[in-house]
């Protein structure tokens, strides 16, 4: 964390994934992107030295994920589950736009992004809507593949939610199981393919041990059945959906 705040250059800026899934159980979204509101004056707390420092966020209006939903022909109010990686800023800023959906988050990430300490740890709780009530899960529903806990979303178990600690203590990742081959929806678990085939620890980290044996699992999923792996922050993910490239470790 010291180098990143004595880095300006720390990271160019970078792209904010998130996710709309169809399924026929309803539409299915996988974080929520950042608003536009974050550079506004007294935005960031004042006496956090990372907000101050090192965020820098450009997102307009057209660019928050409601307004992408409409413009790929959805309505907003239609998606019937929001799947919450965690809920650092850039992930969570569009939550407000979501009322009648079912929030979903790790009962750890819950717990510590809502908690009264929540903004020391890079959780901008101050601005969650006061509507907020998630679902929480402690992914009970057996292991699947390389991780020995999961969460099934749907009645069919093709939208499955994994543990994916290290970013933050209560990160989780989606996995969509297409039948041929899975995509592994990943957040923040690692910051692009080739951190996370190499096991590169990322600088902001709560905890390097759990953030390698997160992506150790998802190396050993992408062996098990062919998977396209999809980082929030990753150039090349859109391509890799469109192409349908998949992840090979070594």
């Amino acid at each position: 964390m010291f180098d990143v705040l004595k880095d300006k250059h720390w990271s160019p800026r970078l792209p904010i994934g998130c996710w709309l899934i169809e399924h026929p159980e309803g539409l299915i979204l996988v974080d929520t992107g950042e608003t536009s509101h974050a550079n506004d004056p007294g935005y960031q707390p004042w006496w956090h030295p990372f907000m101050q420092k090192c965020e820098r966020r450009w997102v307009k209006p057209d660019e928050e994920v409601h307004s992408r939903i409409l413009a790929l022909g959805f309505d907003p109010m239609d998606v019937k589950w929001v799947i919450m990686t965690h809920m650092h800023g850039d992930h969570a800023g569009g939550i407000g736009h979501f009322p009648s959906s079912e929030i979903i988050l790790s009962q750890k990430e819950a717990h510590d992004a809502m908690a009264w300490n929540g903004a020391m740890q890079g959780f901008l709780n101050m601005h969650y809507p006061k509507w907020l009530k998630p679902t929480t899960t402690t992914h009970d529903d057996g292991p699947f593949e390389s991780f020995d806990r999961s969460m099934a979303v749907t009645k069919d178990g093709a939208v499955r939610i994994v543990p994916t600690p290290g970013h933050t203590l209560g990160h989780q990742s989606v996995i969509v199981d297409t039948g041929d081959y899975y995509v592994l929806i990943a957040g923040d678990a690692s910051y692009q393919e080739s951190y996370m085939l190499e096991g590169r620890i990322d600088g902001v980290a709560v905890d390097t041990q759990l953030h390698h044996d997160s992506t150790k699992r998802m190396r050993e999923l992408c062996r098990r059945k062919p998977t396209i792996t999809q980082f929030a922050h990753d150039f090349d993910s859109a391509k890799r959906l469109e192409e349908k490239i998949f992840t090979t470790p070594q």
